[in-house]
């Protein structure tokens, strides 16, 4: 393992102290919502992740979801009925409940409460940032483009991941059951602590981590049980550049009753937002978000063109940060600040997303669908698998001019396209998802 693993420490567990302390020093006090009973039943899940239950975020507000889904009895996806965003339908418990004890920091502070209170939680104090990440990521290039560097973002996940494998090998049971699971950037540091404890494990894929840093996550995927993402597509991508033993398809999980209420809320929402722009508005495309991994080189080179050929269009930018703040020079950009999606998509026409590199599935684009709003997307990964029929996929969104053109196409049948969306925003349906996991973990313990 020495090899594998170059930058963790396998250390023995520390002794824990009848005060709630690690008996090495300067380890953690840590804070959970309650015990873990010894069972023998073998479905027990062990979830070390950097965040799980904070305000935003949707790779954690999705695993969130999928393991508030497994807290309780219910159908694998062989079984699922067909269904419909917001319908209520009957599903049968084929298949047992987990039993689920979570692990995650506490540095974006207080938990959002996205976790059924059946997950045990436990929060531990570890700061997502330090020396190394502020390095790599509070500089500027000569061209004013901030861009992270590689360097010191390898030195910031190594030190961080060796401080999770200690912390997570501390809170694993003596004599552990069950599977690991992880993802995202401390994934290393928690699959070291699973080594140790002679657990398999399952990691999600979510973005491009580990795709920059292959020599870091090439363990976490190769040596896992089983490695998870949202759309084929992306899952290609995977299985090109590691050799992965088994993947498996779990859409993005969207309760979309829960989060944005009855369907028919929903579309009364979309015809007084539409009524009250009235005839004559300016067209309006929303992107939700920007980073440099999600379009915004393309966005700068998009907004002056649009201005050239489409005078008329107005871009609505929905989020905040510095990349954002970028884009208030040009004159049709129209930046919101960070905005509940409900209040969003019911006035727009158009749903732009882009992505550079590794296409993880956009699950805005079917909160646009649930909306009747159609997106247009790129060719990467598995935006094409989030858009389906409900919209556009550019072939080369570097084209600025066919980008262009997908967007005046997706307006003029925004109509027939937004239905369309709206139909096919099933396939993130979070009873789906759900089933989709337990399907794929069930067939882990099965080998």
């Amino acid at each position: 393992m020495a090899s594998a693993w170059p930058f963790i420490t396998l250390t023995l567990p520390a002794r824990r102290c009848k005060n709630g302390r690690f008996g090495r020093s300067g380890a953690h006090r840590l804070k959970g919502r309650g015990s873990w009973p010894p069972t023998k039943v073998m479905r027990h899940l062990h979830v070390a992740v950097r965040d799980l239950d904070p305000p935003g975020g949707g790779a954690e507000r999705s695993l969130a979801a999928l393991l508030n889904g497994l807290a309780h009895a219910g159908p694998v996806a062989s079984s699922l009925p067909q269904l419909v965003p917001t319908v209520p339908v009957d599903l049968p418990p084929t298949h047992e409940a987990w039993e689920i004890r979570a692990m995650c920091s506490e540095a974006r502070g207080a938990a959002a409460g996205l976790l059924d209170l059946s997950v045990d939680l436990t929060r531990v104090p570890i700061p997502h940032e330090g020396p190394w990440s502020r390095v790599a990521w509070g500089l500027r290039q000569r061209s004013g483009e901030r861009r992270p560097r590689p360097w010191a973002h390898r030195l910031h996940l190594k030190r961080r991941n060796a401080q999770f494998e200690r912390v997570v090998s501390q809170w694993l049971p003596a004599e552990a059951t069950g599977i690991g699971l992880t993802q995202l950037d401390w994934s290393p540091g928690a699959v070291a602590a699973f080594v140790k404890a002679g657990l398999p494990w399952v990691v999600f894929v979510r973005d491009e981590i580990v795709f920059r840093f292959p020599e870091l996550y090439r363990p976490v995927l190769e040596g896992a049980a089983l490695v998870c993402g949202a759309g084929e597509g992306l899952l290609a991508q995977v299985r090109s550049a590691f050799e992965v033993r088994a993947t498996a398809n779990v859409p993005l999980p969207i309760d979309f009753g829960g989060r944005f209420g009855p369907v028919e809320e929903v579309a009364m929402r979309v015809q007084t937002a539409r009524a009250a722009r009235g005839e004559g508005t300016r067209p309006r495309i929303t992107v939700v978000g920007v980073t440099p991994e999600k379009g915004l080189a393309t966005y700068h080179a998009l907004l002056p063109r649009l201005s050239e050929r489409w005078p008329e269009v107005e871009v609505e930018f929905v989020g905040d940060g510095a990349f954002i703040e970028e884009l208030r020079r040009y004159p049709n950009a129209v930046l919101r600040g960070a905005r509940p999606i409900e209040e969003v998509f019911p006035s727009t026409d158009v749903h732009l997303l882009l992505v550079e590199t590794t296409g993880s599935w956009g699950r805005v684009i079917n909160e646009a669908g649930l909306h009747r709003v159609p997106s247009v997307t790129c060719s990467i990964g598995s935006q094409p698998e989030a858009v389906g029929p409900g919209g556009l996929v550019v072939d080369d969104h570097r084209d600025i001019d066919a980008l262009i053109d997908g967007l005046r196409h997706v307006l003029d049948e925004r109509d027939l396209l937004g239905q369309r969306a709206f139909e096919h925003a099933a396939v993130v349906d979070h009873r789906r998802s759900i089933a989709c996991f337990r399907e794929a973990l069930e067939g882990v313990l099965a080998r």
